[in-house]
């Protein structure tokens, strides 16, 4: 059975490399400020858009899963 919250990045689509970044979308709370700070999210903005990417790549690239 798949896990509910699986937030394993999928290999990304320039370089195969899974260890990409999450990027959250919305207005921050002070935790995620920190957590942004600390490098383990980016913060996309206040409006996700739909095709908006997911991921950032330690190669540059943004991609969705």
């Amino acid at each position: 059975m798949p896990e509910l919250f699986d937030d394993t990045p999928p290999p990304c689509p320039e370089c195969e490399e899974r260890s990409a970044t999450p990027i959250i979308y919305g207005n921050p709370s002070s935790e995620m400020l920190v957590v942004a700070r600390l490098g383990d999210i980016i913060l996309g903005g206040i409006a996700e858009q739909a095709d908006a990417p997911e991921w950032l790549c330690s190669c540059g690239k943004r991609y969705r899963d």
